[in-house]
């Protein structure tokens, strides 16, 4: 049994994520803005849940306080927006920047505050769900500005979190699911939730410290930056 922090675990993804390792035997640690309005997640077995809001830095220094004495084996950063689908020639700023709070600059924060508990697991690894469409290489369509720019930022973080902490043995791995059945991917979306997540987990069993720093999507095929 492996300890498993999810960020993120309320609906869509992260949801499935808390499920299926559940179902595997592990201990599931799962975060969510409002617990009373987490009904599925509250459910699941060997779960234990969290309150967190990612916009709060008090939230924030709350959950690192209760996260203190606990080990985490793999850390699954999965918490992201996406909210910029304007065509206006004036591009909101506060937007922008929440968009980059949320998708980028969080998690890194958060995985820095929480070495201590992956360095004590066993696993040591850290997951951050990210996006193709942080790839600048494979942008043939444009738009999107904000979630596009702050998938590319927490893709160079990270990136740079995998060389750092390497001499520690941790593994980063940055994570594609997929045009997934989701809020944010849509009904037209090709991928159904449960084989996502059902792929992704076997590419996280496969991580290890010589792929650490990559950039894959859920068949642990090798993204472009």
């Amino acid at each position: 049994m492996s300890n498993i922090l999810i960020i993120g675990a309320n609906r869509g993804l992260g949801l499935e994520f808390a499920k299926q390792y559940s179902e595997l035997g592990h201990h599931v640690f799962a975060t969510t803005r409002d617990e009373s309005k987490s009904d599925q997640l509250v459910t699941i077995t060997n779960t234990t849940v969290f309150e967190l809001d990612l916009n709060k830095d008090k939230s924030i220094d709350s959950f690192i306080d209760e996260m203190s004495s606990i080990k985490i084996d793999i850390l699954i950063h999965n918490s992201g927006i996406f909210r910029d689908e304007q065509l206006s020639e004036d591009l909101d700023i506060d937007a922008w920047m929440n968009e980059m709070r949320i998708n980028a600059i969080t998690p890194i924060i958060l995985a820095r505050k929480l070495k201590q508990n992956v360095l004590e697991g066993k696993d040591k690894k850290i997951i951050f769900i990210s996006s193709q469409m942080g790839s600048i290489d494979d942008n043939y369509s444009g738009r999107f500005y904000f979630y596009r720019s702050s998938k590319s930022a927490l893709n160079s973080a990270a990136k740079s979190l995998a060389i750092d902490w390497k001499d520690k043995n941790i593994s980063v791995l940055m994570l594609h699911p997929g045009w997934v059945k989701t809020d944010m991917g849509g009904e037209s979306a090709k991928l159904e939730i449960p084989d996502s997540i059902q792929r992704m987990i076997q590419v996280i069993s496969d991580l290890n410290l010589e792929t650490s720093g990559s950039f894959v999507n859920y068949e642990g095929n090798k993204l472009e930056w």
